[in-house]
């Protein structure tokens, strides 16, 4: 009996820790459109994607501070490519996944560093965040279930 029942508690565990097709669809699709977003330069879909609260904290910093964070000013080639799922937590409705994604550039070639794509209500809409806005304190996260 032990053993039965040990058995369907990894089950249930394994299961919370995926998301549906649906979710995953919703997920891949705007994460698609992140990485399109920044290759491409288009800063209003770009900021659009990212999560809110990161682009609260740059507007409240002023326009120069948003244009640099959200643009490319220097018109300097760089893309990201190559996406890699790394790790998901969820902490009921709040999920939050983790990637590793090569940022390709003029300058650098084959940089690897985290994104975070969260979603507030269960997998319906995904907003993304680079390493560096995810661990800014000054940015007013609900939640960080990732620790450095």
């Amino acid at each position: 009996m032990l053993k039965y029942l040990s058995f369907l508690i990894v089950i249930l565990l394994a299961a919370a820790c995926t998301l549906s097709a649906e979710q995953e669809n919703r997920l891949n699709k705007q994460l698609s459109k992140y990485i399109k977003s920044y290759n491409t330069n288009n800063t209003l879909e770009y900021a659009g994607l990212t999560h809110p609260a990161v682009v609260r904290y740059y507007t409240s910093l002023g326009d120069s501070q948003f244009i640099q964070h959200f643009s490319n000013p220097n018109q300097q080639a760089s893309n990201l490519d190559n996406p890699l799922f790394r790790e998901m937590k969820s902490e009921g409705k709040w999920i939050e996944r983790k990637y590793t994604i090569r940022k390709e550039s003029d300058k650098e070639s084959d940089n690897s560093y985290e994104l975070y794509a969260i979603s507030s209500d269960g997998g319906n809409n995904w907003f993304f965040l680079t390493e560096e806005d995810y661990f800014l304190k000054k940015i007013p996260l609900k939640k960080r279930l990732f620790s450095k």
